[in-house]
């Protein structure tokens, strides 16, 4: 038996498995509050039906804690309560319920630090082959980038690129572009791209993701963006991502799915402002804290939320872009920091090196405010940091006029 819901004002309608409204809409990609992640302890999942002959379970007890009783005559139902079993149904999510828009700060610290990117690119000339030279492709490639760049090791290269290195360097005419990651040749571009080396920098938030654009060869940023994580929907606070996570496999992937969608719709939009080629996008830098950190590589954090919270790792993790959907260069990286502890994770470790107090003698603290807040204290002997979820304490999941920073938030007093 399927059910099929329209969701108002928007007019998307989905047909389903019985399940939950909230699941439904989660289904449909239906922008709706569920701060708990559908816990039924927030109350903020509020829809209204407005119509059809589904078949709907009466109002919970949960339900009738949330909702007045002059809600419930008019229709309304928490989403996550709600079990639609058969038939049609048309729900409007009203205003109070939506997601609303962030305001994103679009703020930065300036540091100067040595420019060392990972990312290096190297043009060159190729002598083409001769009944003098037979060297194979590939070795002339190396011996040429071994003669140009002394200090450069012998490179490996994939298979992906070896099948497609023959026709690159007959098309060019020799005159190509090496592009390396940490020695490692990942791609081969025709003429002389050096000039055009990109990578990201990405705060992967609880509740928002914010990504710079960052010139590698002369270390300016080009262009910022930012947007509220979709994961939000699933639950406002880690320990609700936790939850959902650790139910099925599915609800992993659709964790990482969404997030990793959101990331790739802000490197288009940091490269159109910039005027700059996704394809020309080399390494992509994570950080955030440990929960987000597993979700983005698709590692199930559950043992996160469990004493004695053990992350499955702790040290620096890299893959290739397209294993995790990220839409740069087909051969490009993406790298997380290390996380310490815990929740803290590789925001906080980023907070520590822009602020510089691993290098201070005087004792320093640093406190990143956020659905995650970390607080980190010392000096260049030792540094402690400990996290706390101020989400649930600021934004509604556990308070009744709890506010984000979004459209209608007080964000300052004259």
């Amino acid at each position: 038996m399927s059910v099929t819901v329209t969701f108002e004002p928007e007019g998307r309608r989905i047909r389903s498995q019985p399940a939950s409204i909230l699941e439904i809409a989660r289904n449909a990609d239906v922008s709706l509050r569920s701060d708990c992640g559908g816990k039924g302890v927030c109350g903020k999942c509020k829809v209204v039906i407005t119509g059809g002959n589904a078949k709907l379970n009466s109002p919970t007890s949960v339900e009738l804690k949330h909702l007045k009783s002059e809600e419930l005559s008019s229709g309304y139902r928490l989403a996550c309560q709600a079990q639609v079993a058969g038939g049609s149904l048309t729900v409007l999510v009203p205003p109070e319920s939506r997601m609303a828009a962030r305001k994103i700060a679009e703020v930065s610290i300036e540091q100067e630090v040595p420019l060392e990117p990972a990312v290096v690119k190297i043009p060159l000339t190729l002598p083409k082959p001769s009944l003098s030279d037979i060297r194979p492709d590939f070795e002339r490639l190396r011996d040429e980038l071994s003669r140009r760049a002394p200090t450069i090791k012998p490179v490996d290269v994939e298979l992906q690129l070896l099948k497609r290195l023959p026709s690159i360097l007959r098309s060019a005419d020799w005159n190509v572009t090496a592009v390396l990651w940490n020695g490692k040749l990942i791609d081969v571009e025709e003429g002389n791209t050096s000039a055009e080396n990109y990578g990201v920098g990405l705060d992967v938030g609880s509740s928002k993701i914010i990504c710079h654009l960052v010139d590698l060869n002369s270390g300016e940023t080009l262009a910022r963006g930012g947007v509220e994580n979709p994961q939000v929907a699933y639950g406002e606070d880690v320990v609700s991502r936790i939850t959902y996570a650790s139910r099925s496999e599915d609800n992993l992937k659709r964790l990482q799915k969404v997030v990793v969608d959101a990331i790739n719709g802000l490197i288009e939009d940091v490269c159109g402002k910039a005027g700059a080629s996704v394809e020309r996008v080399y390494e992509a830098v994570a950080v955030g804290n440990t929960v987000m950190h597993h979700l983005l590589f698709g590692i199930n954090p559950r043992s996160v939320g469990l004493s004695p919270f053990v992350p499955a790792v702790r040290g620096t993790i890299s893959a290739p872009a397209r294993e995790l959907g990220v839409k740069i260069n087909p051969n490009g990286r993406i790298t997380a920091l290390p996380v310490i502890a815990g929740f803290v994770g590789a925001d906080a470790v980023a907070d520590i090196l822009i602020t510089g107090i691993h290098r201070k003698s005087e004792l320093s603290m640093v406190i990143d405010v956020g659905t995650n807040t970390e607080i980190m204290i010392g000096n260049s002997d030792a540094i402690f940091a400990c996290s706390a979820p101020s989400g649930p304490a600021f934004e509604g999941a556990h308070i009744t006029h709890g506010m984000k920073a979004v459209t209608g938030a007080i964000e300052s007093v004259r």
